[in-house]
């Protein structure tokens, strides 16, 4: 059940301190750094020694300010580096502490920090939770290759900032932030770039080892000179790596991380350390430029954040760069205590699942009527949902198989294969489009798989659930209203219509319906209806004879499996030469004039996310789902194929054109 208040214990662990912080919702109530001495943390060998000892002073500080633990709704600590996951909140489990404990992607004193939330939140009985660990990888797959056979790029970054950062940023501008291409450069003590797209990293330097040097990081070298001074026999292993983090950068040049010390010096007229800096700037802007070309150069901001993003000389070094990219913001700072509390209030309020570290193995089933691009999508869309979950589907870490089956328009195939997806003892059941649902919910009454519908036209179609069905069917929709969607298009552009043209397919219950609609919206507006079955007639060169020959001054393209399966250039002498309004935002993008739609991915996304809901266990609250979303789109090519594209900017200056 929801509150209205929320307290958050959050816990970041540094080599020799451990901050700590209360909130209560967005606001702080507490805040402190509780200090270890090198002299007690000396006698401990290995950072995973310090657990008790760092537990205990942070208890002990707590109770010392009157701060009840057993009041706190979560405890977030910061993640450690842990195995690769997708960003996002997970919840703290024993496979999590034992990765961080034996230290997956190396030691550092952060890995302590899921052990020390859980073993608080056990002996309290409240959840923890770990945010945006430095571990986050989601590279796509070109920046996973390194040039060598044998070495793969990883991803290691200031994920916890960097997401943070963003999300604010996004809120500020009233915008999504799975909606946005966002750049964010985190600079600090070490630098990293990030390039998100809707929401994920798909590329960022690792920084440990790449990229920009920093104060105290050497970033990418020259390689050659670096292989001769690695074997030079005047460094050890450790030496090396140490001149790599911790002795590079700013500290390699001047024997200091401070940048404040750096630009002191510059104002008093050093040369030497303006040239170093300003090249730290200028390496900086080259890792941005290089996100750009990730992103395609779609790219809505640039965003600086971090400790030295306070210093107004590298931000100005930084944008007269990358200016031309696009609008740089500056977000100075990094409030890492509070990204932890956002990211588990995030949680507690139910604005976003927290994911599960250790994932049991899974597998669903997936069925199509037929093969057409919308499904295809519809089941990448699947794919990509669970692997952000957390979900493998390759690998030695494979923990979830997806079966396939194409029906080919055959019931006889679609019992088939039901069966045999109750054989294999699938988790639950995908079912793609109408087609497909509408069949498959006759052959899964009795069964206690759960069953997912995706891209229903109408949440009519598949009833009132009944009760038999209650707890295991989901249907996620795309329908916007036939009248809704006339006066958005046609009757908005050309109101005084009376010859209309209709392209169908009878015999699928999605086509029937919006057949019906449209006869009595013609009817109703004394508007003249004529209409061409594909089931009678698959020949769309008679379609275009016959539309011709009823002069026709606008055509409607129905949402069905025909339509959907038509190639674009089977469709353009048609929707070249009639003005064509679209169900599907896919024909318009085939060809098609113009459309009020759901976006196509909302509606697969939301069917992806009520599977991994209903395979955790949890309860979905709305059994048939429509997306709020809507969109009035407009093909740019055929708009001016037809001649039509400066009428339309005026009449529907709201329109996307795509």
């Amino acid at each position: 059940m929801k509150k209205e208040k929320y307290l958050i214990l959050t816990i970041n662990p540094g080599s020799t301190s451990t901050k700590i912080g209360v909130y209560e919702n967005e606001e702080e109530v507490f805040k402190t750094t509780v200090k270890h001495s090198n002299k007690m943390l000396d006698k401990y060998q290995k950072i995973w020694d310090q657990y008790s000892f760092r537990k205990d002073e942070i208890v002990e500080v707590l109770k010392k300010e009157s701060i009840n633990l057993g009041e706190m709704d979560a405890i977030v600590a910061r993640g450690g580096l842990i195995r690769p996951i997708a960003s996002g909140v997970y919840d703290i489990d024993e496979k999590m502490i034992e990765d961080a404990r034996v230290g997956f992607q190396g030691q550092h004193a952060s890995n302590l920090g899921c052990v020390i939330a859980y073993g608080i939140a056990w002996e309290y009985a409240v959840p923890s939770f770990i945010v945006d660990p430095p571990a986050v990888d989601e590279l796509e797959p070109f920046a996973r290759v390194s040039g060598i056979s044998i070495i793969e790029r990883n991803s290691l970054f200031h994920a916890l900032n960097i997401f943070s950062t963003a999300r604010i940023f996004a809120a500020d501008q009233k915008k999504k932030f799975d909606e946005m291409n966002i750049i964010v450069a985190h600079l600090g003590g070490g630098i990293t770039v990030a390039g998100l797209k809707k929401g994920r990293a798909i590329n960022v330097n690792n920084g440990l080892g790449e990229g920009p040097f920093s104060p105290e990081r050497s970033g990418g070298l020259p390689l050659m000179q670096f292989i001769d001074l690695c074997f030079s026999g005047e460094y050890t292993q450790n030496q090396v790596k140490k001149i790599v983090a911790g002795k590079g950068g700013l500290v390699s040049y001047f024997g200091t991380n401070n940048a404040n010390d750096v630009e002191n010096m510059i104002k008093a007229g050093n040369k030497d350390f303006e040239k170093v800096y300003a090249a730290m700037g200028y390496q900086i802007a080259e890792e941005i430029g290089a996100r750009a070309t990730n992103l395609k150069g779609k790219v809505d901001a640039i965003v600086l954040t971090g400790g030295i993003a306070y210093s107004d000389m590298l931000n100005d070094w930084i944008k007269e760069r990358v200016g031309f990219i696009a609008p740089v913001y500056v977000y100075p700072g990094e409030n890492e205590l509070k990204a932890l509390a956002l990211g588990g209030l995030r949680v507690l309020r139910g604005d976003e699942r927290s994911k599960s570290y250790s994932i049991s193995h899974k597998k669903i089933g997936v069925l199509c009527w037929t093969e057409i691009d919308l499904y295809e999508k519809a089941v990448s869309v699947i794919e990509e949902t669970f692997c952000e979950s957390g979900y493998n589907l390759t690998g030695p870490d494979k923990n979830l198989e997806i079966l396939y089956d194409n029906c080919q328009q055959s019931e006889d195939k679609l019992r088939e294969n039901i069966e045999s997806f109750n054989q294999k003892k699938i988790d639950l059941l995908f079912a793609i489009g109408t087609p497909a649902s509408v069949r498959a919910k006759h052959y899964m009454q009795n069964s206690s798989i759960p069953f997912v519908s995706v891209g229903i036209y109408s949440p009519l179609i598949l009833g009132v659930i009944d009760k038999k069905m209650e707890d295991k069917l989901y249907a996620s929709c795309y329908s916007v209203k036939m009248m809704e969607q006339l006066e958005n298009t046609i009757l908005n552009v050309d109101p005084e219509i009376k010859r209309i043209g209709v392209l169908y397919r009878t015999g699928e219950i999605q086509a029937d319906i919006q057949m019906d609609e449209i006869k009595k919206i013609c009817q109703k507006k004394e508007i003249n209806l004529s209409t061409f079955d594909l089931a009678e007639n698959t020949d769309l060169n008679d379609a275009y004879e016959y539309f011709k020959k009823e002069k026709i001054e606008w055509l409607i393209l129905t949402a069905d499996t025909s339509i959907a399966n038509t190639k674009p250039e089977q469709l353009q002498k048609l929707t070249y030469s009639f003005p064509t309004m679209c169900v599907l935002e896919k024909t318009i993008l085939d060809g098609g004039l113009i459309g009020f739609v759901h976006p196509w991915e909302d509606v697969c996304k939301k069917g992806a996310f009520d599977a991994l809901q209903i395979l955790e266990g949890n309860r979905i609250k709305d059994q048939t789902f429509k997306p709020e979303k809507k969109k009035l789109v407009i093909n740019l090519k055929t708009a001016k194929k037809l001649k039509m594209y400066t009428s339309l900017q005026k009449q529907v200056p709201y329109a996307e054109f795509l």
